[in-house]
Formats: C-alpha cells, sequence, structure tokens
C-alpha cells in the first residue's frame, strides 16, 4: 500500500493500483481537434467559433436577425413582462466580503464602499435591462471603463454591448469579430464581462430563445396576412343581385356596376323585376384563422415566458389550480433572471477586487429576499397558543412595529385544573336533578374500563393521544361514526387484533350505556 510519500492513485475493482498521471491531470484530454469536430475546427482556423444554433444554422442567419423579432407585439410584450419582474425589484445591496462567522476586514470594507459609489454614477436599470437580454439573444458581453483616481482603479461605466460584434474561438474565449466578421481579435483582461443564459461547451455563445421563436413569428406574420385578406373578402356584405329572366349581359353587367358602386354610397339602380340582397359569411371559417393566430401566440409565450395564461387571456377563464402552477413557473424563471444578474455583477466586482485590492476579498451584489410576514405571524399564533408569552420588543424588531403604536395585552393566567373526574368529563354529562345516577356511573365506569384495559401503555401515556380519542368519542353522532373515528384515530397505533377487541367492547359497553340512559330517562319522566 502506498505511502503519503510514495505514488498516489486508486485500487481498481480487481485489486490493482493505478496511480495519478499528473501531465494528464493537469491537461485537457477531451478537446475540439481530438474529438475531429471538423465544423468548430474549420471556423476556429479563422479564429472563431461557427455559431451552433440550430435555428440561425438552417437559415445561414446569425445573432443579428433576432432582433427584428422584437417587432411582434406578442415577442415585446412577453419580454417586457420577463424583464419587469426583475427590473421593478430594487431592494438589491452591495455587502462587504466576509469570512462565515467573522466580521469584513477593513480593506474589503473599504472596496465595498468605493464600488458602491461608483455604482450609484451607472445607469443600474440599463445595465440590469442588459444582463436581462441574454436569456433572450444568448449573452450580453457588458464593458468596463475604468478610471485612475486617487490610487484606485474607479469603474466609471459598464454598458451593455450587442452580441452579434464577438465571437468564441476554440478555447471557449470571448474575441472581438472586427470588421469582416471573420477573425476574431483578444480582448484586454478585465475589459469585458458576459452574462450568458445556459452556456455549454459546445455552444459557448448561450441558449437563445428568440431563436426558438423565429418561425412561430414567421408563420403568424403570414397568417396575418391571409387572414387580412381573408376579412376583407369575406368580413364585409355581399351585395348579391338576382337578374331578370330575361336580362341580357349587358343589362347583368350593368347591373353588377351598380352594385359595386353601391358599397362606396349605398345607392344602386336596379331594372325592374330584379332582386339584391346582402350575404355574410356564416360558420367558423373566420375563428379557423383566428386559432390560428392565437397558437403561434401561444407558442411565443411558452419560450420566452414557460406559460401562457400572465401573457394571455383572450377572455378564458383557467382553473384557479392552473393559473397558480403558471404563476409559479413564472416565478421560477424570475428567480434564475435575479441570479443571473447576481452573478453577473458579482463577477464585475471580482474583477474591482483584482484590480485594486487582490487580497482583499470582494464585494457581494445580492438581492434581499422579503420576509414572509404571514408565515411568521402564523408561527407567532401556533406558539403562542402552546404557552409562549410574547413580549414588546418581539414585534418591534420582527415587524418593525412603532413602539408608540400598539402594546400588548398581559395573558390571561388560566388556573391549574385539577385531574379531571369522571363527574367532570365532557364526554359524561352530570345526571340532572332527579335521575338516578346509579345507572350513568355504572356505564361511565363500564366505558373507562374498556379503554383502559384495550389502549396500549404508549397510548395511555401520551396525553396528545388521549385528548384526541376523547374529541373523536365526543364527535360521534351514531355507532358508525364512532367506529369511524376510532379507526382512523387507533388505527396506526394498535394491531389489528386488539382494534377489533377494542372496538367490540366499546360498541358493548356504548350500547349498555345509551340502554341504561334512555331507562333513567323514561324512569324520570
Amino acid at each position: 500500500m502506498p505511502t503519503n510519500d510514495g505514488p498516489r492513485g486508486l485500487y481498481l475493482p480487481d485489486g490493482s493500483f493505478r496511480p495519478f498521471d499528473a501531465e494528464a491531470l493537469t491537461s485537457e484530454l477531451a478537446t475540439r481537434q481530438r474529438a475531429g469536430d471538423f465544423l468548430s475546427l474549420a471556423g476556429g482556423f479563422l479564429g472563431i467559433l461557427p455559431d451552433p444554433d440550430p435555428v440561425l444554422r438552417t437559415r445561414n442567419d446569425d445573432v443579428a436577425v433576432l432582433h427584428d423579432l422584437a417587432a411582434d407585439d406578442q415577442v415585446t410584450t412577453a419580454m417586457l413582462g420577463r424583464k419587469n419582474r426583475v427590473l421593478n425589484r430594487r431592494d438589491y445591496a452591495l455587502a462587504p466580503g466576509q469570512r462565515k462567522g467573522r466580521d469584513a476586514q477593513p480593506d474589503a470594507a473599504q472596496l465595498c464602499d468605493l464600488l458602491t459609489e461608483d455604482m450609484e454614477r451607472w445607469d443600474m436599470a440599463a445595465v440590469i435591462s442588459g444582463i436581462l437580454d441574454a436569456p433572450f439573444y444568448g449573452m450580453t458581453p457588458l464593458e468596463l471603463r475604468w478610471e485612475a483616481h486617487g490610487g484606485w482603479w474607479r469603474l466609471a461605466e459598464v454598458t451593455p454591448r450587442p452580441p452579434e460584434w464577438f465571437g468564441y474561438n476554440d478555447r471557449n474565449e470571448l474575441v472581438w469579430r472586427g470588421a469582416n466578421m471573420a477573425t476574431g481579435e483578444p480582448l484586454p483582461v478585465g475589459k469585458f464581462v458576459v452574462a450568458r443564459h445556459h452556456p455549454t461547451y459546445r455552444n459557448p455563445y448561450g441558449l437563445r430563445l428568440l431563436s426558438r421563436c423565429l418561425w412561430p413569428v414567421a408563420f403568424k406574420k403570414g397568417g396575418i396576412t391571409f387572414y387580412t385578406t381573408f376579412v376583407e373578402r369575406y368580413g364585409m356584405p355581399w351585395a348579391v343581385g338576382v337578374a331578370p329572366a330575361k336580362a341580357t349581359r349587358e343589362d347583368k353587367r350593368a347591373m353588377a356596376q351598380d352594385l359595386a358602386r353601391m358599397v362606396q354610397d349605398a345607392v344602386a339602380v336596379i331594372p325592374y323585376g330584379a332582386d339584391v340582397r346582402l350575404e355574410t359569411v356564416s360558420g367558423q371559417v373566420g375563428d379557423l384563422h383566428d386559432r390560428f393566430l392565437r397558437r403561434w401566440d401561444a407558442s411565443i409565450s411558452k419560450v420566452l415566458m414557460g406559460q401562457t395564461l400572465t401573457v394571455e387571456l383572450d377572455g378564458r377563464n383557467g382553473s384557479r389550480a392552473a393559473s397558480e402552477t403558471h404563476k409559479d413557473v413564472a416565478d421560477d424563471l424570475a428567480e434564475a433572471d435575479r441570479r443571473l444578474v447576481e452573478a453577473t455583477l458579482n463577477e464585475i466586482a471580482w474583477l474591482y477586487a483584482q484590480v485594486n485590492r487582490p487580497a482583499a476579498l470582494a464585494p457581494v451584489f445580492a438581492y434581499d429576499e422579503p420576509e414572509d410576514l404571514q408565515a411568521r405571524a402564523q408561527l407567532d399564533k401556533t406558539l403562542s397558543e402552546v404557552g409562549v408569552v410574547w413580549k414588546k420588543p418581539h414585534f418591534e424588531r420582527a415587524y418593525s412595529l412603532d413602539p408608540e403604536e400598539f402594546d400588548v395585552r398581559e395573558p390571561a393566567e388560566d388556573p391549574v385544573r385539577p385531574p379531571s373526574s369522571q363527574a367532570d368529563s365532557p364526554l359524561f354529562a352530570s345526571a340532572p336533578a332527579g335521575a338516578r345516577p346509579s345507572a350513568t356511573a355504572a356505564t361511565q365506569a363500564t366505558l373507562d374500563d374498556a379503554i383502559k384495559r384495550h389502549l396500549p401503555a404508549a397510548m395511555a401515556a401520551n396525553a396528545a393521544a388521549v385528548t384526541q380519542l376523547e374529541k373523536a368519542l365526543h364527535a360521534a353522532e351514531s355507532w358508525e361514526d364512532l367506529q369511524l373515528l376510532l379507526a382512523e384515530h387507533l388505527g396506526a397505533h394498535m394491531g389489528p387484533d386488539q382494534l377489533e377487541d377494542l372496538l367490540a367492547e366499546m360498541m358493548l359497553a356504548s350500547t349498555a350505556y345509551g340502554r341504561a340512559a334512555v331507562h333513567a330517562d323514561a324512569e324520570d319522566s
């Protein structure tokens, strides 16, 4: 067996030992060149990997064509709806970097203060909006403009740039495409940060959602053109004229001309004996084209928003469960977009630290998660019901309440009740005056004996379970209810034989108790 100073490796299932190869561990084995990815290599010789997007590659287009899709109303609505769920949140902050459980060091705090001052000069709405374009275009390069000031490199401006100006080389490094859009120019270190949407080794450009909307928008445009022509031709009433039986061809032609002019001025002179009526298209021919257009609108909404109900309704009322499900999907996408913003701005903060104080921890950008006050209030209520007494400082801290605007009532002291006796039990009401208590007491004792004899020791020792049992017995309105309630409560705590014996004797005791009570009532009356 190798020692700590000897070779290191792994033991294989057959018992043999294979040492680690230091050269192999520190180099790349699965590369495009070794895999023979000729499509990538062909572009790599020019310095830029070809775009692997399947939709754009089929059309022989690049990412620039996706900008035209924003002219579609459904695409614009879906894009703005998704971006605004993040842009409308302003509860973000920059905090100094620190080790877990330790306070921030002075250098880290100073870095955070300086970067916060720089961020106040940025157009944060434009920066975040540019980052949020990454899911639609695959990536968003952001250019950083630095300024030397007082011994520090201050970040004066962060500007999102069009993605079609950039590409990736065969090492998945961002490069400038140049004027001829063919060769790749390496970019300076610390000059650009890229926000990317689900990048992979094969596709460093990121997943573009807009490219998946290209065909739906194209079909929709063609459908609108056809639909417009259809409405022009068949949406207006037709003026149909029936010429007299002896009308000549010239008479029919003149009558047709009069009907054509009738469309403009609603006045026509027709021969004696002719008939004119207005015909309209009936049936669902028009609805067919309307559904065709809605089909592509729904496809666009699903691609960009993950669902449809938060984007379009069309007068249709979905179920509440479906609406909540669609809202959950929209919330998940908004959460993912916020994480994309945080990751991009944290990369900028890391570069800020590397340029100025490499030994200090970089500042951390994060959105503040709003506290669920309703859940906290429910928890406070539950704890209060089991005996916790809250004081005024708790509500001031937990709910940010002004101490001058509220007060806390002192809890009412409940006297300690002695152990409940048979006469005090809510299950067995005291006999009225004049009644014969002997029968009631005897039947109560019978029920008590049955319960004590058949309940397991664990159940007898469990006060909560006994309380639930009492409630079940008290809630029963018939023998069938009693059997079902006992089976539901005790089925998980007792075996089948125990439960059967208990139910049989409880039914017998209950029957005896009922007969005795009826007999006592008859004698009293």
